[in-house]
Formats: structure tokens, C-alpha cells, sequence
């Protein structure tokens, strides 16, 4: 288990949002929060993530893992350039690649026991190194922008004279590249074309760690989730499979409360 929400109730004055809401999260697992407007969901991400309190409950990440969110809107500021803001989220790759360079530079003149240090140091830092992707982290950057609908002739555009839809993309871009163990999406298609919907659908489902998305389009959430959070009237229900799955059981589960009602 990577995630879990116990009991979590939130109020607004006197309107109940969500009461009593508990569900858990296990490692890789793709699942989705459904509901109507004003249902609570974008509320429940960010009691999670910690941005809203919960008036009570708690929510319990697993030690020493990473929780990634993409909220509907992104105050996104930034004098860097669409692909230097995300080459920023891997400037730990390139602060290796760097003492790499500056280690062979010393190699080159060293003798004796300073040589075998620098070579046993050079290797333990290249094995890091290609283990973090290193070799292919210009690839992967330009994989993802373009996977989000980024051109070529767009990578070199600053980010503050971008659109609200293209800060959100490149926030998302950003938050793909840096791999958390749990990703957490708020209408994460608003802003993309149907190419890029697909290229992330495809992304999402092969993803190494957790997601936990909202969304309206109904296919996408078909394509990627195993798990369906219901908020509805203030409560959570979970259901198993996808979201095609999750309208059977809700139809079937309505017919047994109408025929209740019914006999009563």
C-alpha cells in the first residue's frame, strides 16, 4: 500500500463536502475519483497532498515515497525556456554528467593509486549514471514535449508568455519526468488534443509507480484505471475495475435500491 485516506470529512461553513471518505492505494495501481460537480473531488487531491486540511481523518503515504500532482490550473513562472525549465527537473543527471567529464580530465594525468581511485570512482559514478537514464535524458525530455503536443519550434518559447493551457502542459511534462511513486491528476486532458490524450493514455498505463486521476473523459479513465473512488452525497465507495466496470455496478446497485424501495 503506497496511499491511504482514513475517515476524511471536510466541511465549508456549513456544507459537508466529503464525510467519513476511506480508501487505500496500493503500489501501482492506476485509479480514478469520480463524482459530479462540486462533488469533492478536486478537494480530496488536495487534502492528500496536503495543500487543504482535513477537518478529521488521516491520510498516510507509505516511507520514503513521492507523491507528484497536477492541479486544473498552474501558476507556472519561469524566465527558462519551454525545454530548459524541464531540463531543470534533471539537474541531478547533469551534475554527474558533469563530475564525470571533470573525473576523466584528472584520469588523464593521473598515475598509481590516485588513477585506481579515480577509475573505481568513475565507474561507481557511471553505473548511477546509466542507471538514471542518463545517457537518454535529452531524448526522454524531448519524448514527453512532444508526446504533449510541444513541436520542435516550441522548445525555445520563454514559459511566462505562455498560455494557462500550455503552462499546465509543461507543468505536467515536467511532473512525468520527475518519476514520482505516486502521480496525482486533476483533468489532466483540459488542455490536450486527442494525439496527446492517447500518447498519454499509453504513458499512464505503462507507468512504473501509482496514479491517481480525476477525469470526465470516460474512455480515457476505460484505457488506464483498475479502481473507481465514488464521491457521492458527501460519502466514498470503491469499486473494483474500470470505469466501465464501475457504471454496471452502479446501475446494478441502484436497480436493488429502487426494487427495496419498492417492496417497502
Amino acid at each position: 500500500m503506497i496511499l491511504s485516506c482514513n475517515n476524511i470529512s471536510k466541511s465549508f461553513g456549513t456544507d459537508v463536502i466529503i464525510k467519513s471518505c476511506s480508501f487505500n492505494i496500493e503500489d501501482h495501481e492506476k485509479a480514478a475519483i469520480v463524482g459530479i460537480n462540486g462533488a469533492g473531488k478536486s478537494t480530496l487531491l488536495k487534502i492528500i497532498t496536503g495543500i487543504e486540511p482535513a477537518d478529521t481523518g488521516l491520510v498516510t503515504l507509505a516511507k520514503d515515497k513521492t507523491l507528484g500532482y497536477l492541479a486544473q490550473q498552474q501558476n507556472l513562472g519561469s524566465d527558462n525556456t519551454i525545454y530548459d525549465e524541464l531540463l531543470s527537473v534533471k539537474q541531478y543527471i547533469l551534475d554527474m554528467e558533469k563530475e564525470l567529464r571533470s573525473i576523466e580530465k584528472r584520469m588523464n594525468t593521473a598515475d598509481g593509486d590516485e588513477l585506481e581511485n579515480l577509475m573505481k570512482k568513475y565507474s561507481d559514478l557511471n553505473h548511477r549514471f546509466e542507471m538514471e537514464n542518463g545517457y537518454a535524458y535529452k531524448s526522454e525530455i524531448t519524448g514527453v514535449l512532444k508526446g504533449l503536443g510541444f513541436s520542435e519550434e516550441d522548445f525555445t518559447l520563454n514559459v511566462n508568455t505562455l498560455s494557462g493551457g500550455q503552462k499546465t502542459r509543461v507543468a505536467l511534462c515536467k511532473l512525468l519526468l520527475e518519476k514520482p511513486d505516486i502521480i496525482m491528476l486533476d483533468e489532466p486532458t483540459n488542455h490536450l488534443d486527442l494525439t496527446s490524450i492517447k500518447w498519454l493514455e499509453t504513458y499512464l498505463s505503462n507507468y512504473n509507480g501509482a496514479v491517481l486521476i480525476i477525469a470526465h473523459d470516460r474512455y480515457f479513465l476505460d484505457k488506464i484505471v483498475t479502481k473507481v473512488i465514488e464521491i457521492e452525497n458527501t460519502h466514498c465507495h470503491v469499486y473494483d475495475g474500470n470505469y466501465s466496470d464501475f457504471s454496471v455496478k452502479k446501475k446494478q446497485l441502484r436497480q436493488a435500491q429502487l426494487n427495496l424501495y419498492l417492496k417497502q
